[in-house]
């Protein structure tokens, strides 16, 4: 992200001609408007630097978008609607609010900036997670498989990525092993033979051993 562009904190609403590059940190899911039917989806967007804004797509908007802002990925973007944030709202969303629409310019730029994101994520812990249970957040999930690896669930990284395919690969064997509960009784050996993916026995925990 080195060429020069704006940073999110130099865009104003009077600021004219101006192109921010920025990478989709966090995509929430649609959502109905409390005082009318407009549907709204929030994005939050993040730069070089490190700083936010809040961007906000509304009505057919939404579906007009939906293939691009892709969670993880670098876009350049300009001519969104800036405004300056309500004053009981500044505390949560910053300074400055975004609205994306179809004047909005935006091009997807072939960057991998996911270390900048995971070094601002904030992590819970699993023993934590029944506080979040019943309520509309959307949830991605760090898990350290070995103290020295981690892999990311529901993220768009490309780290991410060959892990999805691996899983959708083997979904229908992998309901089976755990509705079957053959972790129970399953060697790591036996369980690698059924999954579509070459791997040591030393690759593996039995869960009943954790």
């Amino acid at each position: 992200m080195g060429d020069k562009f704006q940073l999110i904190g130099e865009v104003s609403p009077g600021t004219a001609g101006w192109t921010v590059k920025v990478v989709v940190a966090e995509k929430f899911s649609p959502r109905v408007a409390q005082r009318s039917p407009t549907k709204y989806q929030n994005l939050i967007l993040m730069d070089s630097d490190g700083s936010t804004v809040q961007a906000t797509l509304y009505g057919q908007n939404i579906i007009a978008f939906q293939d691009e802002l892709i969670l993880g990925k670098t876009y350049l973007i300009s001519n969104a609607l800036v405004k300056e944030t309500s004053a009981e709202y500044k505390a949560k969303s910053g300074e400055m609010q975004w609205t994306i629409s179809g004047r909005t310019r935006i091009r997807r730029v072939e960057e991998n900036n996911s270390n900048l994101l995971i070094s601002t994520y904030s992590f819970t812990d699993f023993e934590d997670l029944p506080k979040y249970m019943d309520l509309n957040v959307d949830i991605s999930l760090s898990i350290s498989t070995k103290a020295d690896s981690s892999f990311f669930v529901d993220g768009e990284f490309e780290l991410v990525e060959e892990f999805k395919s691996w899983g959708h690969t083997n979904s229908e064997i992998i309901d089976n092993i755990v509705s079957e509960k053959h972790y129970l009784t399953f060697t790591p050996s036996k369980l690698s033979s059924k999954l579509s993916v070459p791997t040591d026995e030393k690759d593996f925990t039995e869960i009943k051993s954790i």
